[in-house]
């Protein structure tokens, strides 16, 4: 489903200082629902890398027409672009890139995400903070390291 992203007609711009879905990107998030665009660019952070490059380029261009060909737009959409570069740069150091749609929604991705969390439930244990993948783990941890609480982890609810 991650491929569904990788369209080349899909992509981000700049709206003042906000970094904004292109139409064909907001009609693909509309679609997929704001949570299933959010886990899938957050699964494959290279897909938001491509979109940032390119306003990476745009800005790289602009900054250039505006000093070497003293191009007036340029010059006044530059600040704009400056500021999107300090997110970019934060973005290549793991930072978030907060993507804003309509109705004050987000979506928020990081390139190196600080911390994973686990799609699977973790079964700990009370007595000595140990984690365990399985409930069955846990039952044998239970029954060797603290056999008199046994009854606890074995009982019927």
């Amino acid at each position: 489903m991650s491929s569904a992203f990788q369209d080349s007609s899909l992509g981000l711009k700049l709206k003042g200082y906000l970094l904004v879905p292109n139409d064909a990107l907001e009609n693909k998030v509309a679609v997929y629902t704001i949570k299933i665009a959010q886990d899938l660019l957050a699964e494959h952070p290279e897909i938001v890398d491509g979109w940032l490059q390119k306003l990476h380029h745009e800005y790289m261009s602009k900054r250039n027409a505006c000093e070497f060909e003293n191009d007036p737009v340029a010059c006044f959409n530059l600040s704009v672009y400056e500021e999107f570069e300090k997110h970019y740069k934060s973005w290549q150091d793991g930072g978030l890139i907060a993507i804003s749609l309509p109705g004050d929604r987000v979506i928020r991705v990081s390139k190196k995400p600080l911390f994973s969390v686990s799609k699977t439930p973790a079964e700990s244990c009370d007595e000595c903070r140990m984690t365990f993948a399985t409930v069955k783990e846990l039952v044998r941890h239970y029954g060797e390291k603290h056999p008199a609480m046994i009854e606890k982890v074995t009982m019927p609810i």
